[in-house]
């Protein structure tokens, strides 16, 4: 069939039966395949964006408030850093760190031979977060950096208002002031950018996964893509965009929370 028809039956199989197609290099349902490695890579993907933002803003928000002292230009300094350092390299130098400085034996593994087949229990999961933090590290410092600046630069422009300087006028304490009415305006940028962000972090996973050869969906996305397993590389795609349209909806229903005046 010519491919705009192909394109056609493959989104009915979708819809009506819930096929995402066969995949040719793993001869298995690629349903299969995305319900097995999906769970793993939204574990990294939503720890590194949850670790960063909320990091991110606390940083932004004490570096503001300190601004020029050593310790805000310390973090300045490394935010570029981290934002101009592509992660596949610190992807690489995390590894060798690992294997020759630090001698861990499972870089590439989600858990320890001792816990591979192991039933789940507390020791299980606590094995599991040590193994996947590389990867979130990987992952995170580039949004990382990119929030810190974001809320440090958004919390000055804040800070000359007329409403700041006002409540400042009237006696209010430094913490009321900036926690109370400084913060949540200084927030929406970050939270607007939210939605947009999550695709990075599963980007950043991507690249970290491939290097450290961590079994989510990024090795196998590449793989599928060397190999031209379209049904695969195309099931990731379309998985990729949902997760895109989720993010962004989530990030307005919490802008519309932090405040009432967007919804109106």
């Amino acid at each position: 069939q010519p491919i705009p028809i192909q394109y056609l039956i493959w989104i009915k199989n979708i819809v009506i039966e819930g096929s995402f197609g066969f995949s040719f290099s793993y001869q298995r349902d690629v349903s299969e395949l995305i319900l097995e490695r999906l769970p793993r890579t939204l574990l990294i993907a939503l720890s590194a964006h949850a670790i960063t933002t909320i990091v991110g803003i606390i940083l932004g928000i004490y570096v503001a408030r300190y601004k020029y002292s050593i310790f805000d230009n310390l973090v300045t300094v490394i935010s570029y850093l981290l934002t101009s350092v592509p992660r596949f390299t610190l992807a690489l130098i995390i590894y060798f760190l690992l294997v020759f400085y630090f001698d861990v034996k499972e870089v590439s593994s989600l858990y320890s031979p001792q816990y591979a087949l192991a039933p789940w229990s507390f020791d299980k999961l606590i094995d599991l977060l040590i193994h996947i933090a590389p990867v979130v590290l990987i992952a995170g410092l580039g949004g990382l950096a990119r929030n810190i600046r974001v809320m440090r630069g958004n919390l000055l422009d804040v800070f000359n208002s007329q409403y700041i300087q006002t409540a400042r006028s009237k006696g209010l304490k430094e913490g009321d002031v900036v926690n109370k009415h400084a913060v949540p305006n200084a927030l929406h940028p970050i939270i607007m950018y939210q939605g947009m962000i999550f695709p990075y972090m599963i980007e950043g996973e991507l690249e970290a996964a491939i290097v450290l050869s961590i079994p989510t969906i990024a090795p196998m996305f590449y793989t599928a893509i060397l190999k031209h397993d379209i049904y695969v590389a195309g099931s990731f795609l379309l998985v990729y965009g949902i997760m895109l349209l989720i993010g962004n909806i989530l990030a307005d229903l919490c802008l519309a929370w932090l405040d009432p005046r967007v919804s109106k």
